[in-house]
């Protein structure tokens, strides 16, 4: 396969990724998008005889996972090519990273529109007296200002009975991901073989957070005036939350408040910046220069929009020389690195006290509220990851490792919500074990960024110019 050749397939493949990334976003508020297949304009991208192609063209053999998506190396920089006498070795692996990616897509395209309608369509619901939607419901939860006045014990007994029919569109999805993964062979290992590093990690980080964690819940639950003995699901998800939206924050979450925070840097130039009102749509995933952003919901909206900045400039800095493919590659967990390197700001007293322009005793108690919303966060991140091996299982061993395990992170629930509290995110298990493995790199990075540029880095130019200089390779 010639390099031109080659050039034209890394930008097909860019166009594609950004048809896919919209079509997922949309199809979790619009059943209008049910119908469609993102990649039909491009078939031949998710072929494995393209696969094959790509790697015939080589000068050496291609690894199949591109250097930076393995545990080793520079996050932030740019990756030295993997075989010195054949520059575009890395760019190939990456091709055949995305080539798999969007077979598999396809492949469990009609299960993922099941799984997206079970959330989002209205169905009978004993609980609630009427037909309702899960999404619905959890926006009442989340905002209930916003959604109808729905009293919050009206919209958990809702949820809670809505729940076990996303079970199977759970289950139908990941087998036919295995699935399709599994006629690409070790080229989609990633969709078809759980990953037991990542399960063990994710055991022993829930193992060395428990009493951090029971202390920091113990903490949020007073702190939303909440009872500390037995809290429900329902409870912890009001704990993450943080509902402080009050003194220092912006009535409005947008591009203004980045650009008040950033002043006086390059940091957020070109990036544009869009409100949206449901919260059921995706963060953005594929490259093209925009944050979408949900109304704010409670002090939690305002760091989860830190993380997004991060993993935003990752996504759309992309130098207009440097190849689609190894820049943002499927899985790539660079972009989640500088997201929770943006995201440790929302844990510290300096940010509260500088951004919001809060007293010092203020600072310090919504860094630590938001310190354990963090906390919480990433504990039922590490959860989903751990559930995963348990999925591949089965139905039956998925629902008792839920019920063994889910008490212990999100409270008491019953196990009725194992597919919506339990199940892989939207992107699958292996998105999931990379998110997983950003978490104590994304903490190394902020603590250089300290160290290097200060405590307010954000407002840093020379920061910002060796962020957005990272981000562009």
């Amino acid at each position: 396969m010639a390099t031109t050749n080659l050039l034209t397939l890394d930008r097909q493949l860019a166009l594609a990724a950004k048809a896919l990334d919209a079509w997922r976003g949309e199809l979790a508020v619009d059943d209008r998008r049910d119908d469609d297949d993102p990649v039909a304009p491009w078939p031949d991208l998710s072929s494995k005889a393209t696969i094959e192609a790509i790697g015939r063209s080589g000068l050496a053999p291609i690894p199949t996972t591109p250097t930076f998506l393995l545990p080793e190396g520079e996050l932030i920089t740019l990756v030295a090519p993997a075989h010195p006498l054949d520059p575009l070795a890395e760019v190939r692996g990456a091709m055949i990273s995305w080539c798999a990616h969007l077979h598999v897509a396809r492949g469990v395209r009609d299960a993922t529109v099941v799984r997206a309608g079970l959330a989002r369509d209205e169905l009978e619901s004993e609980a609630y007296g009427k037909k309702t939607s899960l999404r619905a419901m959890l926006r009442a939860l989340a905002r209930p200002r916003q959604a109808g006045g729905v009293p919050e014990a009206r919209a958990s007994a809702t949820i809670e009975d809505l729940s076990p029919q996303l079970l199977d569109g759970v289950l139908e999805e990941e087998s036919r991901r295995r699935e399709a993964a599994e006629i690409l062979g070790d080229k989609a290992r990633c969709c078809s073989a759980v990953d037991a590093g990542a399960t063990a990690e994710a055991d022993a980080f829930l193992r060395a957070t428990a009493d951090e964690a029971d202390e920091a819940l113990a903490f949020g639950l007073r702190a939303a005036q909440r009872a500390t003995k037995h809290p429900t699901w329902v409870d912890v998800f009001a704990v993450r939350r943080a509902a402080d939206v009050a003194e220092g924050w912006p009535a409005a979450l947008s591009g203004r408040w980045f650009a008040e925070l950033a002043r006086g840097t390059e940091l957020v130039a070109g990036l544009d910046f869009e409100v949206r009102v449901d919260a059921g749509r995706l963060a953005p995933r594929a490259d093209h220069a925009g944050l979408h952003l949900a109304p704010p919901t409670g002090a939690w909206t305002f760091a989860r929009a830190l993380f997004a900045l991060g993993a935003a400039l990752r996504l759309h800095g992309r130098d207009a020389k440097v190849p689609f493919a190894p820049h943002a590659p499927p899985h790539d967990r660079r972009p989640w690195v500088l997201g929770e390197a943006f995201l440790a700001l929302a844990s510290t007293t300096v940010f509260h006290a500088r951004a919001r322009g809060v007293a010092r005793a203020k600072a310090e108690l919504s860094a630590r509220r938001l310190a354990t919303t963090r906390l919480l966060e990433r504990r039922h991140l590490a959860l989903r990851v751990r559930l995963a091996a348990e999925l591949a299982k089965g139905r039956r061993a998925f629902l008792e490792a839920f019920e063994d395990l889910g008490p212990k992170v999100l409270g008491d629930g019953p196990r009725a919500l194992a597919a919506f509290l339990g199940a892989p995110g939207p992107l699958g298990p292996a998105d999931d074990a990379a998110r997983l493995r950003s978490l104590s790199e994304g903490d190394a990075l902020a603590a250089r960024l300290v160290e290097v540029f200060d405590a307010d880095w954000w407002r840093n130019p020379k920061a910002a110019s060796f962020i957005r200089d990272r981000c562009s390779r």
